[in-house]
């Protein structure tokens, strides 16, 4: 099986550099690498072409998002494609092999997100899964979540799912294409036979976007896919979470206008609405019985300031 590398990018030229560095140590072929530019400011348009012109090159003419993200699974011509931030290292020849096990022995496994650990402690780190990490975390398990910069794609199961939804940006693009995977018939599960590790780099990053989009496209998900109880319910808990972290981290301003941006996409995400099937929710409500309780959530999440969310 043919496998593409497609990396996300913008304003980390030295990470970028380190990382495909390190992914010419890679010996599996078939092979291709992707590189998408969301419109870096430094000099890396300049060390692709110098320093590495065998690697496919794409230069988006503004930051884009989440749509630069789909054009690297676009061009993409693997059976399988593998999607990471630039700041994610750690992908080598075993974790190619574990990948394509994977998607070999399950013809129903669409996406294999990876496991995820800190840089500077070796810790599993940016855990979105809706599983005690404590429990789970070196356990394989079905989810309701994609791990955008670290997960790999059966190319064909994203044919008939479509990509990430543009207008989202940044936040919960991952949740929505996952429902339509489901609806495709596509499970996406965590793997930790695929360890990564993330370095958190700052640059690119703002303060304030977690508040804002993690507010704004919850609103959109639910209208594009979700029964209205089941709406209603996942709107409650989600906006009233991230109410808690906004007030509790000063940025409460921005979780209005969340909400009020939501709002006022709701037209346009109806317009997209595709109401997700009774064998779709059947399976969520499954991964759903995991879920940990509002105690642990609270003290995981809530009482730790310097949490990822």
């Amino acid at each position: 099986m043919k496998v593409t590398i497609s990396i996300l990018t913008y304003n980390r030229m030295k990470l970028l550099q380190e990382l495909l560095v390190s992914l010419a140590d890679i010996k599996y072929l078939p092979l291709e690498i992707v590189v998408v530019d969301n419109h870096s400011e430094d000099n890396t348009e300049l060390m692709m072409k110098t320093d590495f012109p065998q690697v496919r090159y794409y230069r988006m003419n503004s930051n884009k998002g989440v749509a630069a993200r789909n054009v690297g699974l676009s061009v993409a011509t693997g059976e399988v494609v593998i999607t990471l931030d630039d700041d994610v290292i750690g992908i080598g020849d075993s974790e190619i092999r574990s990948i394509l096990t994977i998607f070999k022995e399950r013809p129903d496994i669409g996406a294999v997100c990876f496991q995820i650990r800190d840089y500077e402690t070796g810790k599993v780190c940016n855990w979105c899964h809706h599983y005690r990490m404590e429990e789970f975390a070196e356990r394989e398990f079905l989810t309701d979540e994609i791990t955008e910069g670290a997960v790999a794609f059966r190319k064909c199961a994203l044919l008939g799912s479509g990509l990430y939804p543009e207008n989202f940006f940044i936040s919960y693009e991952g949740a929505d294409l996952l429902i339509r995977l489901l609806e495709s018939g596509f499970k996406t599960i965590y793997s930790p036979r695929i360890s990564v590790i993330h370095r958190t780099a700052p640059e690119g990053r703002k303060t304030w976007r977690r508040y804002y989009y993690d507010t704004r496209n919850q609103i959109w998900l639910v209208v594009k896919n979700y029964p209205v109880s089941w709406g209603v319910r996942y709107l409650f808990r989600g906006l009233t979470a991230m109410f808690l972290y906004s007030a509790r981290d000063g940025f409460l301003r921005y979780w209005i206008k969340g909400v009020l941006d939501g709002i006022r996409g709701v037209p346009e995400a109806a317009r997209n609405r595709r109401r997700m099937s009774s064998a779709t929710r059947k399976i969520l409500s499954q991964i759903a019985l995991n879920r940990p309780g509002l105690g642990y959530m609270f003290r995981k999440r809530f009482l730790k300031r310097d949490v990822r969310l």
